[in-house]
């Protein structure tokens, strides 16, 4: 592994860091032992088109595909399936005529209802001219312990009807959605995905402590999953009975001694969930003693599920593994769960791979959904089996999409350039095989004009079709030495077979004030005499130091002039030598001859 010459002689030179700066002191450069460790990814770049000629889609299953309207005694199930905002907008027109139809008292003129769809606002537009009032019931739900039933609307946030306080007035609860008659309502922009928790007894148990006093909560599992309403938009909270924020509200209001004794806890507690961070927030009204929360205690598993797993700094060292509110305080999710996520209703997608902490590639999918002109969901998914603690499909046991953080959104200006990102843009990963925990990378999608860029760096939006033409992240696994290069400031860097360019040493360059009395010693070596000083040693290019020719022969340093002279007069005289010779032999011929 030592650099040597033809004689075997040892270069001489620096170790250098991982910046190419010199350490230490001269020393035999040697790459014998040299490899490049793995390095986990930090950051994910992307460039792509988004097709601004895309139609949203629209996926209905049966969780999702039930409206309910007031005075119907049977909800409206639509055909599950694949719909665009027109063909949705139709079928929900078909179905709410024939249920008003079917009503006690049924409106005058049923079918003088209309539900149309905007290709450019992505909102739907529900008209009533049919005599009488059409209420949609969106506050019907089900108990989050079992399966929902028909008296849920489950389609509600697809086409864009969350419950709410519609009437600002916090006392009443959520509202219905009403269309009067001889009137239109518009809806909220649709939530194309939904976030879905599937709770089961491996992960659905909650260890906390009131002062001393133990308690456990536990979620009820079902074979349906929870979705996420109950979220804190703008300051109005939305509410379903079926969320997961509401089943864990209820699990710790309802939770009991972990030694077995009834009792309730001294606090009330409420749990939102933050749309736009995808976190929970668990709030205590100070009622009781304080609470801790021990999110590292091995007979807790709903840590991943809600997002509250131990913290962990930069050099794997737990930091937090107990979350505390001290009278009426909250605590919020640490990072955003891993939710189970369809991606039948994607416009686009691309996958790239990235490398956890101990090297090892996990692909991952970046799923685009356009939403109305000029807006598109983002979202980062990977597969179950490459996440810790990921959940299978409960049918049939094989991995599926997992939703990796919230998501966000991503909005254009009317040219195609960029003009803002919003969402988790840097997403926590929790990478299965013993890997570091809460990995962050951060996505980037390029700089948007709100950030002062162009918008075009990145991803665009044209009415070409959508394709990713650029993608990068700064990751790699561990690697071999497979070669070196030599610059000509003397850096010698290693090319690993991991792709990795590495500095490893640091040539060191001999510089006398008068080489001309240097003493040769053979073998292109030179000693160092009286005459020609002292050696200075240093960098090359340095103090008058020339530069290094790598994988180059050295020129002659003679004056080429003088010796091509010096050449020919040799030759004139080899040439008059031989002459003499020929002409000796020629009179020892003549001498031979005359005794003949």
């Amino acid at each position: 592994g030592y650099m040597v010459n033809s004689s075997n002689l040892r270069t001489q030179g620096w170790r250098v860091d991982d910046d190419g700066n010199t350490v230490g002191d001269i020393t035999d450069i040697n790459i014998a032992d040299v490899s490049s460790s793995s390095r986990a990814t930090t950051e994910v770049s992307i460039g792509a088109n988004l097709d601004s000629t895309a139609e949203t889609r629209f996926v209905l299953d049966d969780n999702n595909n039930q409206l309910l309207i007031g005075g119907v005694t049977d909800p409206i199930v639509l055909n599950s399936g694949t719909y665009t905002g027109d063909t949705l907008a139709a079928a929900m027109q078909e179905k709410i005529r024939t249920a008003l139809s079917t009503m006690t008292s049924p409106p005058a003129n049923p079918d003088n209802f209309d539900v149309t769809y905007s290709n450019v606002t992505g909102k739907f537009t529900f008209a009533n001219n049919t005599g009488s009032d059409v209420t949609f019931d969106l506050a019907s739900g089900q108990d989050p312990a079992t399966p929902p039933t028909t008296n849920a609307s489950t389609i509600k946030e697809l086409i864009g009807l969350p419950v709410k306080d519609r009437d600002g007035d916090p006392t009443n609860g959520p509202e219905d959605f009403v269309v009067t008659n001889g009137s239109t309502a518009i809806s909220d922009t649709p939530r194309l995905t939904d976030k879905l928790f599937y709770v089961n007894n491996n992960n659905n148990t909650i260890i906390f402590n009131e002062s001393g006093t133990e308690f456990q909560a536990v979620i009820p599992a079902q074979p349906t999953p929870y979705n996420t309403l109950k979220y804190n938009n703008g300051g109005t909270i939305e509410d379903d009975p079926s969320s997961m924020a509401a089943a864990l509200e209820t699990a710790l209001n309802n939770a009991t001694h972990t030694d077995g004794s009834a009792g309730p806890p001294g606090n009330v507690y409420t749990v939102d969930y933050d749309d736009a961070t995808g976190k929970f927030i668990i709030r205590s009204d100070g009622t009781g003693p304080d609470v801790t929360f021990n999110w590292g205690d091995e007979r807790t598993s709903a840590e991943q599920l809600l997002g509250f797993a131990s913290e962990y700094d930069s050099n794997n060292t737990l930091t937090v593994n107990s979350f505390s509110i001290s009278g009426a305080g909250y605590i919020e999710s640490v990072y955003s769960p891993n939710t189970v996520f369809d991606p039948t209703a994607a416009t686009y997608s691309t996958a790239l791979n990235v490398y956890d902490t101990l090297g090892s590639p996990h692909t991952i999918t970046l799923y685009f959904k356009k939403v109305s002109s000029n807006n598109w969901e983002w979202y980062a998914a990977m597969s179950s089996e490459d996440l810790d603690n990921g959940i299978p499909d409960g049918t049939s046991g094989t991995p599926q999409p997992m939703m990796v953080g919230g998501g966000g959104t991503l909005e254009f200006n009317p040219n195609g350039s960029l003009k803002e990102v919003t969402g988790n843009q840097d997403v926590y990963f929790n990478f299965a095989g013993g890997a570091d925990l809460l990995q962050p990378i951060d996505i980037d999608f390029g700089t948007s004009s709100s950030e002062g860029g162009s918008g075009l760096d990145g991803t665009t939006q044209y009415a070409n079709a959508s394709a990713t033409f650029s993608q990068s992240q700064d990751g790699f696994p561990a690697g071999s030495l497979s070669g070196v290069s030599v610059g000509r400031d003397g850096l010698i860097s290693g090319v690993f077979s991991n792709g990795e360019i590495k500095p490893l040493a640091q040539l060191a360059l001999a510089m006398f004030q008068s080489p001309w009395g240097l003493v040769k010693e053979g073998n292109n070596l030179w000693a160092e005499t009286v005459e020609s000083g002292n050696v200075s040693i240093g960098l090359p290019k340095t103090a008058g130091r020339g530069e290094i020719a790598a994988n180059s022969l050295e020129q002659s340093n003679v004056d080429i002039a003088t010796e091509f002279v010096r050449m020919i007069a040799a030759q004139r005289a080899y040439q008059a030598n031989a002459r003499m010779i020929t002409t000796s032999d020629d009179l020892l011929n003549e001498v031979v001859n005359l005794k003949r």
